[in-house]
C-alpha cells in the first residue's frame, strides 16, 4: 500500500470503515460533528487532536481523535489508515482490554478532509495515571494491571497482529482499574519471516532486534513489556536512552553482553563493538520475586527465548487475581 491516498479514495475508505451496528442490519444513521458537544481537549499527536466529547443522541462521552489533511498533503498518512483499519478489525472481535472504535466520519470543508474517530473515552493514560499515585502501587495491584496488558497482546499476537509502539501513553487506564489497550497508528500484521521498517516503537522501550535493523516478530511486544512492568514497580523508565547508540549501550551495561549464539547474525552492528559488559541484577526494593522473574522472561536478549503472551498467561506472577478496589487518581 503506497503511503498517501488520493481525497477520493480516502472518502470511500471513511464511508467503508462505519463502525455502527444496527440490529436490523440498517445503516445507522450517518453521524457528524453536529452530534457531539465538545466538552475538554485531552491531548495533541503527530497526526491530530483529541477531545472529550458528548454525543447528543445517547448522552454518552466519548473520545474523538480528530484528523486533519489538507489538499496539499496529498492524502492521509499511512499510520492513520492503518490505526482505523486495525481499530476496525479488532473493534468487531471485541476484547475488554483494547480499546473499542465506535465510529469513524468525515467531513470536507475548503480543501482539508477530517477524519473523526469515535473512540471509548478512558480516564488516564498508564503514565499520568502512575505519576498520580507517588507513593507506588501494591504488588497487587500491579500484577492486576500487567495482567490486563498481557491478555490485550495474547489478544493481538493470537490474530497475528504486532502493536510496535507499546508504551505507558498508549496503555489507558480507567477508575475501576480496567485497562485498555490503545493508538495501533504503527500496528502491523506478521509472519515469522517478515522482515518490517525499525521507525518503530519509541526508544526507552525499543528491543536491540529493533535497534540492530535484525528480522523481528511480536517478541518486540513482550520485550516493551518487560520495560513497563519494570516501570510500574519502580516508577522510573528501565533503560532511558537518548538515541538508538544509547539506548543499545544502557541495555547491554544492564543485560550484560550476550552470547555470540544470541547475537542476530544479520545485525547491522557487530558484538565486537562492545566491551564484555557484565549483566547487572534488575531486582530492587520494589521489583523481586516472581515479579523480577516474569521481566527478566520478557527482556531476554534472544527473542526466541524471549516468553510469549500465551506463555505469559501462564507465569507464577500472574495467576487468577481477585476483584480489585479501584486507586483513586
Amino acid at each position: 500500500m503506497s503511503e498517501n491516498k488520493s481525497h477520493d479514495n480516502i472518502e470511500n475508505m471513511m464511508n467503508n470503515l462505519h463502525c455502527g451496528r444496527n440490529p436490523q442490519n440498517r445503516p445507522p444513521p450517518p453521524l457528524s460533528m453536529k452530534d457531539f458537544l465538545m466538552k475538554q481537549a485531552l491531548g495533541k499527536g503527530a497526526y491530530g487532536n483529541v477531545y472529550r466529547v458528548q454525543n447528543i443522541r445517547d448522552g454518552k462521552d466519548y473520545a474523538l481523535k480528530q484528523i486533519s489533511i489538507h489538499a496539499g498533503q496529498n492524502g492521509v498518512p499511512q499510520s492513520v489508515l492503518r490505526e482505523i483499519s486495525t481499530m476496525k478489525q479488532l473493534s468487531r472481535k471485541g476484547h475488554p482490554n483494547i480499546l473499542n472504535l465506535h465510529s469513524v466520519f468525515h467531513q470536507t470543508s475548503q480543501g482539508i478532509l477530517t477524519v473523526n474517530m469515535i473512540l471509548e473515552r478512558c480516564d488516564w493514560d498508564l503514565h499520568t495515571f502512575l505519576k498520580g499515585i507517588p507513593s507506588g502501587l501494591p504488588d497487587k495491584q500491579c500484577r492486576h494491571l500487567t495482567i490486563q496488558i498481557v491478555r490485550a497482546l495474547d489478544f493481538l499476537h493470537s490474530h497475528g497482529i504486532i502493536h510496535r509502539d507499546l508504551k505507558p501513553q498508549n496503555i489507558l487506564v480507567n477508575r475501576d482499574q480496567t485497562v485498555k489497550l490503545a493508538d495501533f497508528g504503527l500496528s502491523k500484521e506478521y509472519s515469522n519471516t517478515t522482515a518490517f521498517t525499525t521507525l518503530v516503537v519509541t526508544l526507552w522501550y525499543r528491543s536491540p532486534e529493533v535497534i540492530l535493523q535484525s528480522f523481528y516478530n511480536s517478541a518486540i511486544d513482550m520485550w516493551a513489556l518487560g520495560c513497563i512492568v519494570s516501570e510500574i514497580y519502580n516508577r522510573d523508565p528501565l533503560f532511558p536512552g537518548q538515541d538508538e547508540a544509547q539506548q543499545l549501550t544502557c541495555i547491554l551495561r544492564k543485560l550484560g553482553l550476550p552470547s555470540i549464539k544470541d547475537w542476530p547474525r544479520e545485525s547491522v552492528i557487530v558484538r565486537s563493538s562492545f566491551p564484555e559488559f557484565t549483566p547487572q541484577s534488575l531486582q530492587t526494593r520494589c521489583l523481586a520475586g516472581d515479579a523480577l522473574n516474569f521481566v527478566e522472561q520478557c527482556l531476554r536478549f534472544d527473542p526466541k527465548r524471549r516468553i510469549s503472551a500465551r506463555v505469559a498467561l501462564t507465569h507464577p506472577y500472574l495467576k487468577p487475581l481477585g476483584v480489585m478496589q479501584p486507586v483513586n487518581g
